[in-house]
């Protein structure tokens, strides 16, 4: 640009150095040659003024600052939805954890109830005749405290009922039948020593008996229904 300005400058000068020239001529055709000089040299020096001009509009023109359009908000992904739960097996789990949960309270039943019927086995009531006083007393207290573990057993598989799931129904209905036969064995247990007679202590040791190994064999299919390792008898 510097050099430009110097040759505008140096034409202008060169120009008006031609007209003054012109104007000092003498003779028709010094005075036309000078005039035709001068005016070539202003037509020189104006055409590179519109170049200049020119070339400055343009220079400012890449100069400009173009404005980038405002970037375009990102939209943000759409949210991925989870998978809907798998229904089924979700209900599997929940009916796996209940009939385990159920065969929990099983066996805490069938467990009491072995262990009564374990000690009602050792009773011997056939041989009461040949034993003293003391001992008969000492059989006949443990008559009534077997009587009143069965019940509670019993009374336990009552409250279980409730967390007892339908696909062991058929298992405890097994133990209740079981329980009965318990409850109904120490009852003739406990009666035994209230006999008035030896008919009445025959019936109720033999009924005792019965109720024993029906307790027994419901105890044994349970257990094998629940896995258990104690047969139950």
């Amino acid at each position: 640009m510097k050099n430009d300005l110097m040759l505008l400058t140096l034409l202008y000068a060169v120009a008006f150095t031609a007209f003054i020239g012109a104007i000092n001529s003498r003779g028709p055709a010094r005075v036309a040659l000078s005039y035709f000089l001068a005016i070539l040299t202003l037509c020189a020096a104006v055409f590179h003024t519109s170049q200049f001009l020119a070339g400055g509009d343009l220079m400012h023109a890449d100069d400009a600052v173009v404005v980038a359009p405002p970037p375009q908000p990102v939209k943000p992904p759409e949210p991925v939805a989870p998978p809907p739960p798998d229904t089924a097996a979700l209900n599997a789990s929940k009916n796996e954890a209940a009939v385990s949960e159920g065969k929990n309270e099983l066996k805490g039943v069938l467990e009491a109830a072995r262990r009564t019927s374990r000690n009602m086995s050792s009773l011997s009531l056939s041989a009461v005749a040949d034993i003293s006083d003391e001992e008969y007393e000492s059989l006949q207290n443990r008559a009534v405290g077997y009587l009143a573990e069965a019940r509670r057993a019993k009374d336990k598989l009552t409250a279980a009922s409730s967390k007892v799931p339908p696909q062991l129904k058929d298992t405890q209905e097994q133990l209740a039948k079981g329980l009965e036969s318990l409850v109904a064995a120490a009852y003739n247990a406990e009666r035994f020593f209230k006999s008035e007679n030896d008919t009445e202590e025959k019936q109720h040791s033999a009924a005792f008996r019965r109720g024993l190994q029906e307790a027994n064999a419901s105890f044994k299919k349970v257990g094998t229904a629940l896995g258990s390792d104690d047969a139950g008898d």
